[in-house]
């Protein structure tokens, strides 16, 4: 296999040119409006960096974390930025770099992204940009039911485009999701992205606990049966209003709150210990013939992977601590790559402004070294080390 190329200066390069195109062609107030939104300050998270469609969700899952995070139950407003402003605001954010070998992009966090024609026109405006202007592999998570078109609209694009379908229950989603559409309807959704030749995921997530974990079989043999690639298994966040809306929907909370890993406080989401339950539906997975995965930007990766046939490893960087890491068939730490040393420190020293560091690439590791490593290190932080780690798929460290 020939090497894969790593450069932080090319995705630069391509980051200012996509800018340029994006600036000849908005208007002033257009580019005032993106450069001061909020998606040209957030950090990516480690499934990437999250794109709304839409702020608010109507399905009013008991599970669900966005009443905490000050958004509605009842409503949903759609986001304001158009297509090409979604995209110049990204371009503009530090921590974003464009293109195949860039930033993962999440769509669908903090509201549904497809569940009405309104959500999905908007979803489709902002993909239609996303492929147009920067090419970077993308993830939308769903559980929207859709027609035949609307599966063949999402078939169509060209980039790498991950689709997740969340089903978390099959017998209780009267109690757990009492507005979204029934689980039923999503796995046909699955089939026919499949058969339109999409790239359709079973989310498999939140996994609560005594409530939900013991169907967890049952809903991947389904998602297998209509045509899932395979399935993200994703833990759970408890609160206060979480706990309380599945004690109130009849639901016995007693497992959740012994596995919780801290003290419950109010606003605040507290992990639920699940790690165990997760491997046993990796492996029932496995045995399914569905491709299991523990972190979205891992399906992500392997969707890419699937559409272009090109093999890079995963910007979520999984395969380094391998502690989420499931050797799905893109293999990411057997990947050769290419990467230039002098290049890497000649980014280090203008980031940190330490010129007395060079950076040493040691497996997946880049490793600083010589007189100003730490101190180097210790400025390399946010978007900084961000777009480092991103660019040459490997985690910096120091002595």
């Amino acid at each position: 296999m020939k090497p894969v190329r790593l450069s932080l200066n090319e995705l630069l390069y391509r980051k200012q040119i996509a800018l340029k195109t994006l600036e000849a062609k908005l208007s002033g107030e257009s580019l005032e409006k993106a450069r001061s939104d909020y998606h040209a300050r957030r950090l990516p998270r480690p499934c990437g960096i999250t794109v709304h469609v839409a702020t608010g969700c109507t399905y009013r899952c008991a599970y669900c974390y966005i009443p905490d995070m000050g958004f509605s139950f009842s409503e949903y407003r759609l986001y304001g930025l158009r297509g090409e402003e979604l995209a110049y605001a990204l371009l503009s954010n530090k921590a974003f770099l464009p293109g195949r070998k860039g930033t993962f992009i999440a769509m669908g966090s903090v509201g549904e992204p497809l569940g009405d024609d309104v959500l999905f026109s908007k979803s489709i405006e902002y993909l239609n940009s996303i492929e147009r202007h920067l090419g970077n592999p993308t993830q939308i998570s769903t559980k929207a039911s859709l027609d035949t078109e609307k599966a063949k609209r999402l078939a169509g694009f060209k980039m790498p485009l991950s689709i997740l379908v969340t089903i978390v229950t099959l017998k209780e989603h009267n109690r757990l999701e009492p507005g979204a559409p029934n689980p039923w309807e999503r796995l046909e959704t699955i089939r026919r992205l499949r058969k339109a030749g999409a790239k359709p995921f079973l989310f498999l997530r939140p996994l609560m606990p005594g409530i939900n974990d013991e169907e967890a079989e049952e809903i991947v043999r389904e998602a297998a049966r209509h045509g899932a690639y395979g399935v993200v298994v994703g833990g759970f966040r408890a609160s206060p209003s979480i706990l309380a809306r599945l004690k109130g929907a009849g639901f016995n909370i007693g497992e959740i709150k012994r596995r919780l890993r801290g003290a419950l406080e109010r606003g605040r989401q507290t992990p639920v210990y699940t790690r165990d339950l997760k491997e046993k539906i990796v492996e029932y997975a496995r045995r399914r013939g569905l491709h299991p995965f523990l972190a979205a930007c891992c399906a992500n990766n392997y969707a890419a992977f699937l559409t272009t046939g090109e093999r890079i490893p995963c910007a979520g960087l999984d395969f380094v601590e391998g502690k989420f890491c499931t050797r799905c068939p893109v293999l990411c730490e057997e990947i050769p790559v290419e990467i230039d040393a002098g290049e890497v420190t000649a980014n280090v020293r203008k980031l940190t402004g330490v010129s007395e560091v060079e950076a040493r690439i040691d497996g997946f590791y880049i490793e600083l070294v010589g007189p100003g490593a730490r101190r180097a290190y210790r400025r390399l932080r946010g978007w900084r080390k961000i777009i480092v780690e991103t660019a040459y798929r490997r985690r910096v460290r120091a002595p």
